[in-house]
């Protein structure tokens, strides 16, 4: 296989949680896919400097964090999603109580649960994608573990 054919491949099994990292750090449909594709033409201009394909979803991840992050200092003002049946977001998952838990995480905890659970991405490849310590991600885990508990709750006791 050639490496175009090998990258398209690879691209597209990581096109849905690429999709779901940029929303859950942007929150607006066309930002998520304009870092999206952002950080496709990236990873494709560096995939030279790629040392192990077994590497590339962390790596390619990392660069969408940094295409997010370029876009939220780019923005003047924050723009909140709204949840319709029309936007993708409110798709991604069966749970719609928890999807929206998690939504409503800050931006550092609701990164670190979208790469750990919705993702499997390990402890390490998460510190990895977001560049921090391997420490911080246990502890945001566990604080967005307790949020998550509380607004569940709220919502069983309210519903």
């Amino acid at each position: 296989m050639d490496e175009r054919q090998w990258f398209t491949d690879q691209v597209l099994a990581c096109q849905t949680g690429m999709y779901r990292l940029a929303m859950s750090l942007l929150r607006n449909p066309e930002d998520a896919a304009d870092a999206a594709q952002e950080a496709i033409l990236i990873a494709y201009e560096k995939l030279p400097d790629l040392r192990s394909r077994d590497r590339f979803r962390p790596w390619l991840m990392r660069i969408l964090v940094h295409q997010c992050y370029a876009i939220l200092r780019r923005r003047t003002c924050s723009q909140e999603v709204e949840q319709t049946a029309d936007n993708p977001a409110a798709q991604w998952e069966d749970n719609q109580s928890l999807w929206q838990a998690v939504n409503a995480l800050n931006e550092g905890l609701r990164s670190v649960v979208v790469l750990f659970y919705y993702e499997d991405f390990s402890v390490r490849e998460t510190a990895a994608v977001l560049g921090i310590t391997e420490a911080n991600v246990k502890t945001r885990l566990s604080r967005a573990r307790k949020c998550l508990k509380r607004a569940l709750e709220d919502d069983y006791e309210s519903g």
